[in-house]
């Protein structure tokens, strides 16, 4: 099958600046080792809404909400569009907030079939505007998507909550996904609020350490094994998954984290099977970064599922 980049260069989720950059750091690590990775696939191109940073803020529990509602609405329609057409989007950020696009464009693509969704991250961004400690919207997709926010510390403007809920029907009303297709793999950073989520659904939760002990090749495969059920798959592969001695060119990176080789394998395996219908690569920043080394691993991590998607 075709596949199709788009780029989706919004960084209104992320507390620093920078992620709107990852395209642009994978373009000039391709170019500096000559992979040939740009011209494996046509290039699609999303406005962003990043002007708003520069903008009062109205919405201290999550801030610039209101710029998400454009952006991840046009996201969720270019990924729709290309899965109708049968082309594999493969979303390049941008922060993690661009998965409420991108997963809400998937299930506006194929609505009656159940959504699994494997969340490669250190982080369960399972926070709400009722519980974030920061107000990032980045670390809030997978509770909107799932419409499982706990009520917490923070009392959320009716602005906020209003917009919440404009970004919560995008595509379709109604929860994306279950708790119970969730897989988070390498998590190893997040709040008490998240973790009480994972316990209360019994979210599957794969870390680092039992990565190791099984393999990356058998956690491919029990990951698939759980989400037998579902007839569509959503891959997010944060590149703070990858242990902070790769490069800390990511906003949060998290000491502890999975290396480049079972990154690799993990979506490789993934992307073999015939589910997985999109992928987001999400979190390069090369502002933060030296020498432009996270985008250079990262180049390394998709260079080879061209050939797998093309020949699936």
């Amino acid at each position: 099958m075709d596949v199709r980049l788009i780029e989706a260069a919004s960084e209104i989720g992320a507390g620093k600046r920078g992620a709107s950059m990852g395209m642009s750091a994978l373009r000039v690590a391709a170019w500096k080792n000559g992979s040939d990775l740009f011209g494996h696939a046509e290039e699609s191109i999303l406005r962003d809404e990043n002007d708003v940073l520069y903008e009062d803020d109205s919405s201290p529990n999550a801030h610039h909400i209101d710029g998400l509602i454009r952006f991840e609405s046009d996201l969720a329609y270019e990924v729709y569009k290309f899965l109708r057409s049968n082309i594999f989007p493969m979303v390049i950020g941008g922060d993690h907030s661009i998965a409420i696009g991108s997963i809400s464009g998937t299930k506006m693509a194929f609505p009656h079939e159940r959504l699994g969704v494997v969340w490669i991250d250190a982080h369960a961004d399972l926070h709400s505007p009722w519980t974030t400690p920061s107000g990032n919207v980045h670390g809030m997709p997978l509770a909107l998507l799932m419409n499982i926010e706990k009520k917490g510390r923070n009392k959320p403007r009716v602005f906020t909550l209003d917009t919440w809920d404009r970004l919560r029907k995008i595509g379709m009303s109604g929860p994306k996904l279950l708790p119970s297709d969730l897989v988070f793999i390498g998590l190893r950073d997040y709040e008490p609020e998240e973790a009480a989520i994972i316990r209360e659904h019994g979210i599957k939760v794969i870390t680092v350490d039992e990565l190791r002990q099984r393999g990356a090749d058998q956690v491919v495969a029990e990951t698939l094994a759980h989400l037998t059920a579902c007839e569509r798959i959503h891959v997010s592969f944060d590149v703070d998954s990858l242990d902070p001695s790769i490069s800390v060119g990511t906003g949060t990176p998290v000491p502890g984290g999975l290396s480049l080789p079972e990154v690799r394998t993990l979506l490789t395996g993934l992307c073999v099977d015939a589910k997985t219908a999109t992928l987001d690569v999400v979190e390069i920043n090369p502002a933060l970064d030296t020498n432009n080394a996270m985008a250079e691993a990262v180049l390394t991590v998709l260079e080879p599922l061209f050939p797998i998607l093309r020949n699936r």
